[in-house]
């Protein structure tokens, strides 16, 4: 064999590689455990062994092999509150994902937290979030999982989502131009931002509405549907 017919033979070979080789973000990406997700036979959205609307937080600590961070935030609007949420951060996990639990509080509740809440920290936005006096965490570890968004730990285009959970149901833009594809049947919105990673919200089906309905867009602002 002649040393040029040697050559391209190994070139071959190198580009063979290249191509069917995964990269290291096909690798990591295949390795996502969120893919798993599922509505069990109840008609639950299990995510990561947490039942949406079910698992307490305690019980998603256990299924998540994490103990999480706890904070009340506070969404204003025009220097009114219009949302106030309990929020478990989770920043490890198996995966190498941050995980954010929203816990499903009553309002009697919030109004304790609120009450005795600390150290605020304003966002740009206006929007506050505040400590947790200690007193509360046995309340916090009795209430059920709200909704779980999942930010995953490589970066994820619309071909990885789709190939793993299909084609969205449907696409909305929100003001900010962020792409969001909805799964209603999954009870997942995936955001996909302009800058950053995305995201994959994960809320009961039934509670699917009111998901869409923090989605600001042209046609919620102007009253459409």
């Amino acid at each position: 064999m002649s040393h040029k017919l040697k050559l391209l033979y190994a070139a071959l070979i190198v580009l063979a590689i290249v191509t069917f080789w995964p990269s290291e973000t096909d690798r990591d990406a295949s390795k996502i455990r969120v893919w798993k997700a599922h509505v069990d036979e109840t008609g639950r959205v299990n995510v990561l062994g947490v039942v949406l609307g079910q698992s307490t937080l305690k019980e998603a600590e256990a299924a998540l092999h994490s103990q999480s961070e706890r904070a009340l935030f506070v969404e204003m609007e025009n220097e009114s509150v219009k949302r106030e949420t309990i929020e478990a951060f989770f920043p490890t996990s198996p995966d190498r994902a941050k995980i954010i639990v929203e816990l499903d509080a009553p309002e009697d509740l919030l109004a304790r937290i609120k009450q005795r809440a600390y150290n605020p920290m304003a966002f740009p936005s206006g929007n506050l979030k505040l400590e947790i006096a200690p007193e509360h965490s046995a309340e916090l570890e009795q209430l059920s999982a709200r909704s779980l968004t999942y930010i995953p730990p490589v970066s994820l285009d619309m071909v990885t989502i789709e190939h793993q959970f299909g084609v969205p149901a449907k696409q909305i833009r929100d003001l900010d131009a962020n792409l969001h594809l909805l799964y209603p049947d999954l009870g997942l919105d995936v955001v996909l931002p302009r800058e950053g990673n995305p995201l994959l919200q994960f809320v009961p089906l039934d509670n699917f509405d009111r998901l869409l309905g923090l989605i600001k867009t042209e046609a919620s602002t102007t009253g459409e549907q």
